[in-house]
């Protein structure tokens, strides 16, 4: 199946609220990776080579549209961050010292 009609099948699909919680409930899981264990980029300072984002952080804050935009912007930033770090390791390495890496 095309991705396009996967997509629209998946649009299609019928979501019924059946009753609402306070927004005392509406919270994120608190916990997660330490910021002062990532760089600048989302990358485990520990762990080079592995990014993190969204939910996987250590933070608490409302559910909803705050919390879905700051998934997607970690989530673009780890993006943007892991590439950057593939094309360092690609220009400064040899094949199978990639190969090691990845």
């Amino acid at each position: 199946m095309a991705p396009a009609a996967i997509a629209a099948l998946i649009k299609a699909v019928p979501i019924r609220l059946t009753a609402t919680a306070s927004i005392e409930r509406a919270i994120s899981t608190a916990g997660g990776i330490a910021f002062d264990e990532l760089d600048l980029h989302f990358m485990l300072r520990h762990l080079p080579g592995v990014f993190v984002a969204g939910e996987m952080l250590d933070w608490e804050a409302p559910t909803g549209g705050y919390l879905l935009q700051a998934c997607f912007s970690t989530g673009t930033a780890a993006a943007k961050g892991a590439i950057e770090w593939l094309e360092e390791v690609r220009a400064n390495s040899s094949p199978a010292v990639i190969a090691r890496r990845l």
